[in-house]
């Protein structure tokens, strides 16, 4: 899921050099002038389908955290029964949950590598559907503030216009963005459905030993010292 909005915020970066230049800052000089052409007349509607894309990522933020949290549960679970089991001189059953705590904590370290990572994804793509925002008020505030020019008798449109194909616009270019990830997603979607074993099929982890002992040792020693 996190590919796909990695993906999004390359297209969308690409349809906004394309259309605005390298210097995207509102009012620049260096920024290309956009046109009521050049927007398209679905802009408003494509940054809102992108405006969807961040609050569906947003949402994916919110389930990282839940899936983090659950393996923090789960590593202080696995350490308090560590530790009732060393207290009650049960060696096989604590060497056990040290090694399901120590599992736990590779998964959550994952987990969390994960959660940030997303995090600073959707900053990124936020950050972009604003600045384009921005962009297309300017350019509409630009347009308001032309004078109107008075009309002149329409001239036939050159010859030469109609043998070139129509530039796409910022809407059309952000749609096709859009329709691409929702492919994208579509395939990897079933590809999960196909693939993904049942949890108990699934390759198990391998604890290291010696951390497990020297995890062992320590408690022993912990709890072997009086309480003061």
């Amino acid at each position: 899921m996190n590919d796909l909005f990695k993906k999004l915020n390359v297209l969308v970066r690409a349809s906004i050099n394309d259309v605005l230049g390298e210097d995207h800052a509102v009012g620049s000089a260096r920024r290309r002038p956009l046109t009521p052409e050049k927007l398209g007349k679905n802009i408003d509607r494509e940054i809102g389908g992108l405006r969807t894309r961040i609050n569906e990522a947003l949402a994916y933020e919110d389930e990282l955290q839940r899936r983090a949290q659950t393996l923090q549960n789960e590593v202080a679970r696995w350490d308090v029964q560590a530790d009732d089991a060393v207290a009650a001189g049960n060696e096989p059953l604590a060497r056990r949950a040290i090694e399901q705590m120590q599992l736990a904590q590779q998964r959550l370290a994952m987990a969390e590598a994960d959660l940030r990572e997303h995090q600073l994804v959707t900053q990124e793509l936020i950050q972009r559907v604003n600045m384009l925002e921005a962009a297309v008020a300017d350019a509409r505030r630009a347009q308001e503030a032309e004078q109107p020019q008075p009309e002149a008798a329409s001239a036939p449109a050159p010859v030469e216009a109609a043998q070139y194909p129509r530039v796409p616009s910022l809407s059309d270019v952000l749609r096709e963005a859009q329709e691409k990830i929702a492919r994208m997603g579509d395939l990897i979607n079933a590809q999960e459905d196909v693939q993904a074993p049942p949890p108990a099929a699934q390759a198990a982890e391998a604890a290291d030993d010696q951390r497990v002992e020297d995890d062992l040792s320590a408690r022993r020693q912990r709890l072997s010292k009086p309480k003061s």
